[in-house]
């Protein structure tokens, strides 16, 4: 049974009393792309979690609930965001009793994005369920002392989409941004922020399209508190909100097949000539699709065409269709490593003077310099920060052209 344009709560309300099981579906109401499932066992909540950015909703909620300095990685797509993060909240020998308030916590900020929803569209999928629950609430329970959160997130949602929304300045615009910010940045509310990110490293993130969870994330702040202090500057378009599928991996994927169908046959019909209007292709070799995401998200905001490649053995095979500006390859892969894959391009013609990043999770000094015996022109530490990323980006390509 589907259903349009109900009210969250009221639906929860229902179910509940029904003492129903199964999976609600929630959409976004200002972005399709993004929705909420909420998982009900005999009326009881069991957990919360979003259709997409679950890493980025992640990297958020362990950052706030101090957790650690890295969350873990949901790089698994076999295995539900559930099971992972009970598994890492278990790994960190954590009490059982911690666990259930941790996943009570993260339940809790799920529920206050949909309640805030006055109405959109819902579904409901009986079959979809949660099999082993660590634990399970009441609505009651998880609605103790969140009015007040609710009501702030109604407020915010008057001018804003969800924590999911990209937050875009133009380069026209970044200046008037940074004057905005600066006076903020005199308050003492603005400690954590100013702590975590220089002025022009956080006006960067806008540029870079970030998410407001990436945002709050980067600069160690709540997503309230960022959204609320956006308010005018949103207003007044300084700062442009895009919706989050905009530059998702299957997004990116489909409209890069679709390119080069169109290329394939302009090539066909019209001799090759040299455009320089055409963006460098970047190629990223790497087996996690998370990392891929972040990457071809972070390249193309900054202007880059960018091809992902998962399998190490079909690198090779691959790349010899294609002429990359830089190459950035993973250390860690199965079969065939960053350091082997790096070494076998060198050898090649076609590749020996193309720049080439290993990318790793380790910053060793004996990784930096097998890293370059086997020819590696530079080396950046997962996650790769956007700033970096970009930046390095650029020079090597200058460098390569130059060359």
């Amino acid at each position: 049974m589907n259903n349009n344009s109900q009210n969250p709560l009221k639906v929860l309300k229902a179910k509940i009393k029904e003492a129903w099981s199964g999976c609600i579906e929630i959409e976004e109401p200002q972005d399709a792309s993004v929705g909420w499932n909420v998982y009900l066992l005999e009326g009881k909540i069991q957990y919360i979690n979003s259709t997409v950015g679950e890493q980025e909703r992640l990297n958020y909620l362990w950052q706030r609930f101090k957790l650690g300095s890295q969350s873990p990685q949901l790089d698994n797509k076999d295995t539900s965001e559930y099971v992972q993060l009970c598994k890492a909240l278990s790994d960190r020998q954590l009490s059982e009793l911690n666990i259930k308030k941790l996943l009570f916590m993260f339940v809790r900020e799920g529920l206050v994005n949909i309640l805030s929803i006055s109405k959109t569209k819902i579904k409901f999928k009986p079959a979809k369920r949660i099999k082993k629950a660590v634990i399970s609430f009441s609505l009651t329970k998880l609605l103790e002392k969140q009015e007040k959160q609710i009501k702030n997130w109604i407020d915010v949602r008057s001018y804003f989409g969800s924590s999911f929304s990209r937050l875009y300045v133009e380069q026209k615009n970044a200046l008037k941004f940074y004057k905005a910010w600066k006076s903020k940045y005199a308050d003492p509310e603005f400690a954590a922020i100013v702590k975590n990110r220089k002025l022009s490293s956080f006006v960067s993130l806008f540029v870079a399209k970030s998410s407001l969870y990436q945002i709050a994330t980067q600069a160690n702040t709540d997503t309230y508190f960022l959204a609320s202090h956006l308010k005018e500057l949103i207003a007044e378009k300084t700062v442009e909100l895009h919706p989050f599928q905009e530059l998702t991996l299957d997004n990116i994927e489909s409209a890069s097949n679709s390119n080069n169908r169109s290329q394939a046959q302009q090539q066909q019909s019209a001799p090759k000539t040299s455009n320089s209007n055409c963006s460098s292709l970047i190629v990223c070799v790497d087996d996690s699709k998370t990392v891929q995401k972040q990457v071809k998200m972070v390249l193309e905001a900054g202007g880059y065409r960018v091809l992902g490649i998962l399998d190490p053995a079909l690198a090779l095979k691959t790349l010899a269709h294609h002429e990359p500006a830089v190459i950035l390859l993973d250390i860690n892969m199965p079969n065939l490593n960053g350091y082997d894959l790096c070494s076998l391009l060198r050898k090649s013609q076609k590749f020996k003077e193309i720049p080439i990043v290993m990318l790793t999770g380790r910053d060793g000094m004996i990784d930096r310099v097998r890293a370059k015996l086997v020819g590696a022109t530079d080396y950046l530490t997962k996650p790769c920060d956007p700033n970096k990323l970009i930046a390095l980006a650029k020079a090597l390509e200058k460098s390569a052209i130059s060359v």
